[in-house]
């Protein structure tokens, strides 16, 4: 059967389609490289590689990277497309853009690693501890500087939350307790280098953030004493519910020097260990730069303006005695208290204890020394005669028992200041010859003839105190 002619309408129609399909050929050339796609179009079977001669000054096409010559992303080569597809065809398919390849990226800056020599190797990123101390930390275990720096160095940021928490979880130095006998004779600090170069975020990071120990761990009630470096709070322990005195230092302690005469306090106080009549101890740390110790909580003290009635004799002898057990409990492990006066005799539950170790030292003279209040201290402390420490504590003792019988403070000097340092006491009207002569025999300006710790201990008048309150 003989096929009919086509009209001439049929055959515009196949030339307006010819020419669609052309400019759809045309646009893929254009968009395509030439090497590709121009030998398509021409129906010529070419190789696939680029001509020797090609120019790239004579395409007549601009790719948006050369024309804002910024390193945008370049569709890589397609596949060479066959000699045999049929451009006749409608709904020709698109070339495809390859996906762009997800790659996975962390905030978290890693070791810097030799490549050259550390590819093969099951060590790659692994730095021996001694390399911490070559000047630079590595970001893993603590980058310091401002936070500014930290961005530009390394294009990211640490934030002062991580850095503070890194110094918060580094263990503190081993410190030599100098009160406690065959003690090492060294200190232990294997993070020394690390520890100097947090310091600059250890104020910053545990103040106020939610690292500080002292407001997650205590509950702060009310401020009950006060001291010239010093201040003493009424605090509950969250965990417990039991309540503490937590003393902290006013001032924020930069230096090492600084931080270790505070901390003279703490290691008297641990190497004593526990006896009822001194003020317990439980913990201590720093936090912003500050000086923490968690202590038993007391009643009161006998500071004279503190007090609602003055003591009787009967009272004055038992804080007497009670605080003369606590000198023979430290004396005999070799230490001096230095301050002793009403205002650090405490009471708790009709017990007195000795607390405020601030100035404590060794009896043998090998801390320094730092007196106490002038108005306690002897004639030989203020000549700077440490030979017989331990009977300044006695001296001590005997004067805070006359003020508080008396009713008022001692004098800071003039005459009465200088005759209390003589041995020459004013009678008490009102009270037993037997009590006056201990108290003046305590503060006796010769150390030699002060009796002990322990002689005052046993001294008779106790005795009968004892009997006394069996009576009773």
């Amino acid at each position: 059967m003989r096929k009919k002619a086509p009209s001439g309408n049929t055959k515009r129609r196949r030339r307006s389609s010819v020419m669609v399909k052309g400019t759809l050929s045309t646009h893929f050339m254009a968009s395509l490289k030439p090497s590709r796609f121009q030998n398509l179009v021409d129906s010529e079977p070419q190789s696939d590689s680029m001509p020797l001669d090609f120019d790239a000054n004579d395409k007549d096409f601009i790719l948006s990277q050369d024309f804002f010559c910024t390193p945008d992303y370049i569709t890589p080569e397609m596949p060479a497309i066959g000699n045999n597809l049929d451009w006749s065809k409608e709904n020709i398919e698109c070339p495809k853009s390859p996906e762009k390849v997800k790659t996975l990226t962390s905030k978290r800056q890693k070791f810097d690693v030799d490549l050259k020599t550390s590819f093969g190797s099951p060590d790659i990123g692994y730095h021996p501890f001694g390399d911490l101390g070559n000047g630079t930390l590595r970001t893993d275990v603590m980058k310091t500087g401002s936070p500014a720096e930290l961005q530009s160095s390394r294009g990211g940021y640490v934030s002062q939350f991580a850095v503070a928490l890194r110094c918060r979880v580094m263990p503190p130095p081993c410190l030599k307790n100098p009160y406690v006998k065959n003690a090492s004779d060294f200190d232990v600090d294997p993070f020394s280098n690390q520890r100097s170069k947090c310091a600059g975020y250890f104020s910053a990071g545990v103040g106020g953030d939610g690292l500080s120990r002292y407001r997650t761990d205590f509950h702060e009630i009310e401020k009950i004493g006060s001291g010239n470096f010093n201040h003493v709070f009424k605090v509950l322990k969250r965990i417990e519910g039991c309540m503490y005195a937590v003393k902290h230092s006013m001032k924020q302690l930069h230096q090492e020097t600084e931080r270790r005469k505070a901390l003279m306090e703490v290691q008297a106080l641990a190497a004593l260990g526990y006896h009822e009549n001194v003020v317990g101890y439980y913990s201590s740390w720093f936090e912003n730069e500050h000086l923490y110790i968690q202590l038993e909580l007391c009643d009161h003290s006998l500071s004279v303006n503190t007090l609602p009635k003055l003591l009787t004799e009967a009272e004055a002898l038992d804080a007497m005695y009670q605080i003369a057990k606590a000198l023979q409990f430290i004396h005999s492990r070799g230490i001096a208290h230095l301050d002793v006066k009403p205002d650090n005799i405490y009471v708790k539950e009709g017990v007195y204890k000795l607390g405020d170790f601030g100035c404590a030292t060794t009896i043998d003279k090998s801390l320094p020394v730092e007196e106490g209040d002038a108005r306690y201290m002897p004639q030989e402390i203020l000549n700077e005669d440490y030979d017989n420490l331990d009977k300044v504590d006695i001296f001590s003792l005997g004067a805070s028992i006359y003020e508080i019988v008396k009713g008022s403070p001692l004098p800071e000097s003039g005459p009465h200041f200088l005759h209390l340092r003589k041995g020459k006491l004013p009678l008490l009207p009102g009270h037993s010859i037997q009590f006056q002569n201990l108290i003046k025999a305590m503060m006796d300006a010769d150390p030699a003839r002060r009796p002990s710790a322990r002689e005052v201990v046993q001294n008779p008048i106790f005795g009968r105190l004892q009997n006394n309150r069996k009576n009773f």
